[in-house]
């Protein structure tokens, strides 16, 4: 009996012991997503990317967890989450708080299949509510929104709404739903809302699946972005951030990224969940800045500031004070003696406030002479942007007479190169702080456009309301196309215009790390002209350059679009050959780079011959190495030419090289 016992107890621990290996084979990874529709729809349609990933890193298992804003929140405070896949404000709030970092964006389809990179938010009512038609009509109207971390559910239409004087908070009622967006939909529909704020492509998607008419709603503030084709009534941001946190393992972390930027454009696993492909990761500092105006979570507390604070903030205004109050008493000082010099001698006063007008007279014919002979280009508006002066120097740049000008808006002089938003930023800053500087391009009377450093300052009167605005700018278009050429001759050869040594080694690792995501192979080729020195001696240096140049053509015409060439100095070529299937294939590029360099090249009557021989090395096979690689070329071309030249030499059948 005893025995028994034993051997049914020895059974019991062996069997919990090939349990615990079996079970403890794979790590469990836990991926949050943010359910902006249903939970159920959520856990369908990102499933596939959790089987994706563990197939791609086969030692862990990926669950995937549909979240609402507090569930996710809860989640994260209590570490249950490796990954997050939520809105970018809410992806914001968890970098304040816990550190989390992105590592891919999504590109996003809409529902007839087009790729975005970015998303707004969209205002929405009752198409039979004739009483709301614009953003006054929203006065004490019931708003359903979605959360107040909610991008595209409530702070991107609060900023814009905020831009147009609405504070949503204090002129209307505001209540929020949750997750998913579908609530504030019905809500409106209903009639529980007068209006409610969703983010793009819900309408549509609804609409797609049957569960409501477009008909019924209506648009309120519509936005149009070219080839952007949902509905939209504010700016746009980047798309949802793909996130790990601080205590997420690191190498898992990249694999992960490595996993989700390799996932095909259009796969059947993106199609599933209603996306295009993933990207690497945008900026999103724009909407922490966003939040932090709107004092979202986490930064709803207003900023403590002490004396020192507001003494470095405010110094320079604090020393035009003390100027102000200084200059003011002694004013004061010079009119008490000024009147006591009229009490003895009227005739002194009079003279002494003739010289006073006759000082501001001057000052004024100063400031003039500056206005008219500056050489930076100056335009007065008044305070609905009218323009009503500018200078000569305005004209002599811009092409445009003062009469051609006066009375128009700037917009005249606005060329094709800036988006709409990037005029937004700067009306937003013209607005909130007073001011904007940066680089602009903008259009001459006559066409042509040029860069310009431009500065704009608004003018106040004593109630702080803006009575014009004052623009000042000069031309950098020279300053521009001399950092081109700077970046030109820092980056290629000046004969040949192709890629020197510095841009093909940096272009090279990045097709080479390509190429290792890819498991594919690469060539790089060693090229030497044969008999190019005799070409030199006899013919001269100029008849040698015309030839270097002619070869380089030659190259650039054998070569494919993902191909690199590049000239690193005297008659040396190296070669990048990418996507390379079999050697065979390479072998036959690099001959027929041969058989057109033995043509004879026709220089000023002259029939020159030249030849080349080749060396070769193969990517990873003989290294990964991109110098060690180029060594390798080089003593293979070497053997090319002690070979009898006009030949092409792979380092893997060299013998003690």
């Amino acid at each position: 009996m005893n025995k028994l016992m034993r051997n049914l107890i020895l059974m019991v621990i062996l069997f919990f012991g090939f349990a615990e290996v079996l079970f403890a084979n794979n790590d469990s990874v836990v991926i949050g997503v943010l359910a902006f529709r249903s939970k159920a729809d959520t856990a369908r349609e990102w499933e596939p990317l959790a089987q994706y990933l563990h197939q791609q890193i086969p030692d862990h298992d990926f669950t995937i967890r549909p979240l609402s804003y507090k569930e996710f929140n809860k989640a994260v405070e209590h570490h249950e989450l490796d990954f997050a896949f939520t809105n970018p404000e809410h992806y914001v709030y968890f970098t304040v708080k816990y550190h989390a970092t992105r590592i891919a964006t999504l590109i996003r389809a809409n529902v007839g299949g087009v790729p975005l990179k970015e998303f707004g938010g969209v205002v929405i009512a009752r198409s039979d509510r004739h009483d709301i038609t614009q953003i006054r009509d929203l006065k004490n109207k019931k708003i359903a929104a979605v959360d107040k971390l909610s991008l595209g559910g409530y702070l991107a239409q609060s900023s814009m709404l905020l831009s147009r004087n609405f504070n949503v908070k204090d002129d209307a009622k505001l209540f929020f739903t949750d997750m998913p967006h579908d609530k504030v939909v019905y809500a409106v529909l209903h009639r529980f809302a007068d209006v409610g704020f969703i983010r793009t492509g819900v309408l549509e998607k609804m609409a797609k699946e049957g569960k409501i008419s477009l008909s019924d709603f209506k648009i309120l503030h519509p936005m149009h972005i070219d080839n952007f084709p949902q509905a939209l009534s504010t700016l746009l941001y980047p798309e949802w951030p793909f996130a790990a946190f601080k205590e997420t393992d690191p190498v898992l972390a990249n694999d992960v990224a490595v996993a989700l930027l390799n996932l095909p454009y259009g796969s059947e696993i993106a199609k599933n969940a209603g996306y295009y492909g993933w990207s690497i990761p945008l900026a999103y500092e724009g909407i922490r800045i966003l939040m932090e105006e709107l004092r979202a979570p986490p930064f709803e507390n207003t900023p403590s500031f002490t004396v020192k604070d507001v003494i470095q903030k405010y110094a320079m205004l604090m020393i035009g004070f003390l100027g102000f109050v200084i200059v003011t008493l002694s004013i004061l000082m010079w009119y008490l003696r000024k009147t006591a010099k009229i009490l003895k001698c009227n005739s002194t006063a009079l003279e002494e406030q003739i010289a006073v007008r006759k000082e501001a007279e001057i000052y004024l014919k100063r400031a003039a002479n500056v206005f008219h002979n500056s050489h930076e280009g100056i335009v007065i508006t008044d305070a609905k942007k009218n323009i009503i002066d500018v200078n000569e120097a305005f004209c002599e740049l811009s092409g445009f007479t003062k009469e051609e000008v006066i009375g128009r808006t700037p917009i005249l002089l606005r060329s094709n190169r800036h988006e709409m938003e990037f005029y937004d930023q700067m009306n937003q800053a013209l607005a909130g702080h007073g001011s904007w500087r940066g680089e602009i391009w903008n259009r001459k009377k006559n066409g042509e456009e040029f860069a310009e450093y431009l500065r704009i300052d608004s003018v106040r009167d004593g109630s702080g309301k803006i009575e014009n605005f004052i623009g000042i700018f000069s031309d950098i278009t020279e300053h521009k196309k001399q950092e081109e050429q700077l970046h030109h001759m820092a980056n290629y050869d000046p004969l040949t215009n192709l890629p020197n040594r510095h841009l093909y080694m940096t272009l090279s690792e990045q097709i080479l790390a390509l190429s290792k995501r890819k498991g594919s192979k690469a060539i790089i080729g060693f090229l030497d002209l044969d008999g190019f020195k005799g070409v030199n001696d006899h013919y001269g240096h100029s008849i040698g350059d015309y030839v270097l140049k002619k070869v380089a053509s030659l190259l650039e015409r054998q070569m494919r679009q993902s191909d690199i060439i590049a000239r690193l100095g005297g008659d040396e070529f190296v070669l990048l050959l990418t996507d390379v299937n079999t050697i065979d294939d390479a072998t036959l590029l690099l001959e027929r780079i041969l058989a057109s360099l033995t043509e004879s090249f026709s220089v000023e009557g002259l029939s020159i011959s030249i030849g080349a021989s080749i060396g070769a090395t193969v990517y990873p096979d003989d290294s990964t190495d991109i110098d060690i690689l180029i060594r390798y070329a080089d003593a293979a071309m070497y053997r090319s030419k002690e070979d009898g030249r006009n030949r092409i030499t792979y380092f893997h059948t060299l013998h003690g090289v």
